[in-house]
C-alpha cells in the first residue's frame, strides 16, 4: 500500500526516505491510522485507503519524523493520547514547511512554533487542568465548551471545519525492547540519512540543526541549576506534580512544599571579562531560586577579592560590584571561614583563572560561559550556550 509513497521518498526527498525503507510495515487495525515504534510501522489499511498519493507520501514523512525526534521513546510514562498530540504539533511545521501535503485534520497551530514535544506536552495537560478545575468550579461538565484541548484550534463544533487529530502515531515500545540500544539505533539512522540527503544536496532546511541536537542536545543551565538545588532538598517535594511557575518555560521542576537545606552561595564573577548581559541573566535567576525554595540564600561578587556579600530574596536588588581580574580564592575561602552551613555553591564564571583550590566538603557547580575547554579537579561542570 506504500509501495509507490517509498519510492517517491526515495527519488525526491531522500532523508525521510530512510526510515520507511528499513522499517517493517505491518497490518494492524487496532491501530486508528498509522503508528511506529522502534522496529516497525504499522498501519490500519482502512484508514490508508482513504488516503490520496500525496498524503501516504506525507504520512510515512512524518512517521521518519516521529521516529528521529525519538518520540516513540521519550513518551513512556505520559499520557499517551496527549503525547501523541504534542508529538505531531512538533513536526508537523516541518512537513509544512516542506511542502508535504498534509491532511485537512492534521494538528498543527502557530502558537507551539519552534516547542519540542515535552513543552508542548506540558501546555496540553495544563490547559487540560485548568479546564477541568474551571468545570469543577461551576459545576459544569465541559460539554458546552469550546474544544480548545486535545488537538483543537478553539473552533466550535459545527463550524464546518474538520477537527484537528493526530494521524500518525508514536507507538510505545514493548518490554523485550531494549531502550538504549533503540535510542542509539535511531540515531544511527538519523545521522545516515541526514549525511545521504547532504550529499545529494537535498536535506531539508533546518534540519541538520534538528539532527545535531539530537545526537548532542545542549543543556538548559537554567533547569540544571535548579535540578540540583532540588536534590540537595530534604523534605517533601513532588516531580509527579510540575511547578506551574516553570512549566511555560518548558522547564519540569518539582512542586516543592517543605525544603530545608543548609545555606545555598551563589557565587558572581564580576571581573571584567564576564559578560554583563548574561551577568544580569544568572542574577535573575538568583532571584528566582529564593522564589522556589525556602532557604537561606547568599550571593557573593567576586573578582580578585571578595568585594560584597548580601542575603537575597526574590525582590533583591543585586547590582553587581568589582570589574577587576579574576580569583576562585577568596569567595572560597570566604565560605568556609564565614558560612559552615554551606551545602552547596554554585560558581558563575568565565573559568579563565589558574587558582586551585582546595575541594570543598560542600558541593560545587560550576556554571561556565565562553570556555569549552574548562576542567576543575573538584565539582560538576554545566557549560552555558
Amino acid at each position: 500500500m506504500f509501495k509507490k509513497a517509498k519510492i517517491h521518498l526515495t527519488l525526491n526527498h531522500g532523508f525521510f526516505a530512510e526510515v520507511p525503507l528499513k522499517m517493517k510495515f505491518v497490518e494492524d487495525v487496532s491501530v486508528g491510522t498509522v503508528g511506529i515504534n522502534s522496529t516497525e510501522i504499522r498501519y490500519n489499511p482502512e484508514f490508508v485507503q482513504r488516503l490520496s498519493k500525496n498524503e501516504r507520501i506525507a504520512v510515512l514523512a512524518h512517521e521518519a519524523l516521529h521516529y528521529f525526534h525519538l518520540h516513540h521513546i521519550r513518551g513512556k510514562g505520559k499520557d499517551q493520547d496527549d503525547w501523541n498530540i504534542a508529538c505531531d504539533y512538533a513536526i508537523n511545521e516541518i512537513l509544512i514547511n516542506e511542502k508535504f501535503q498534509l491532511p485537512a485534520d492534521r494538528l498543527y497551530d502557530p502558537k507551539y512554533k519552534n516547542m519540542n514535544a515535552e513543552r508542548i506536552y506540558d501546555c496540553i495537560r495544563r490547559d487540560k487542568n485548568q479546564e477541568q478545575n474551571k468545570n469543577d468550579l461551576s459545576g459544569s461538565d465541559g460539554s458546552e465548551s469550546k474544544d480548545k484541548t486535545n488537538g483543537s484550534d478553539g473552533n466550535e463544533k459545527g463550524n464546518g471545519k474538520p477537527k484537528p487529530q493526530d494521524w500518525g502515531k508514536v507507538l510505545e515500545p514493548t518490554d523485550d525492547v531494549n531502550i538504549a540500544e533503540a535510542e542509539a539505533e535511531a540515531k544511527q539512522m538519523a545521522l545516515s540519512a541526514m549525511n545521504t540527503a547532504k550529499a545529494a544536496g537535498n536535506l531539508p532546511g533546518g534540519i541538520e540543526e534538528i539532527i545535531n541536537e539530537l545526537l548532542e542536545p545542549k543543556q538548559n543551565w537554567k533547569e540544571l541549576t535548579l535540578k540540583a538545588i532540588a536534590e540537595k532538598a530534604k523534605n517533601d517535594y513532588n516531580w509527579t506534580t510540575p511547578n506551574r511557575r516553570y512549566i511555560q518555560q518548558g522547564i519540569y521542576l518539582p512542586s516543592l512544599e517543605s525544603i530545608e537545606l543548609g545555606k545555598v552561595v551563589f557565587v558572581m564573577d564580576t571581573s571584567s571579562s564576564v559578560d554583563r548581559k548574561l551577568l544580569a541573566e544568572f542574577i535573575t535567576e538568583i532571584r528566582e531560586a529564593s522564589s522556589l525554595f525556602n532557604f537561606p540564600l547568599v550571593a557573593i561578587h567576586c573578582d580578585t577579592k571578595v568585594q560584597k556579600v548580601e542575603e537575597v530574596d526574590e525582590d533583591s536588588v543585586i547590582t553587581p560590584v568589582g570589574r577587576g581580574g579574576t580569583s576562585f580564592t577568596p569567595a572560597f575561602d570566604y565560605v568556609n571561614d564565614n558560612l559552615p552551613e554551606t551545602k552547596m555553591l554554585i560558581y558563575f564564571t568565565d573559568g579563565f583563572c589558574r587558582d586551585k583550590v582546595e575541594e570543598p566538603e560542600y558541593e560545587t557547580l560550576w556554571m561556565i560561559y565562553g570556555n569549552p575547554t574548562f576542567k576543575y579537579h573538584f565539582g560538576n561542570v554545566i557549560h552555558i550556550e
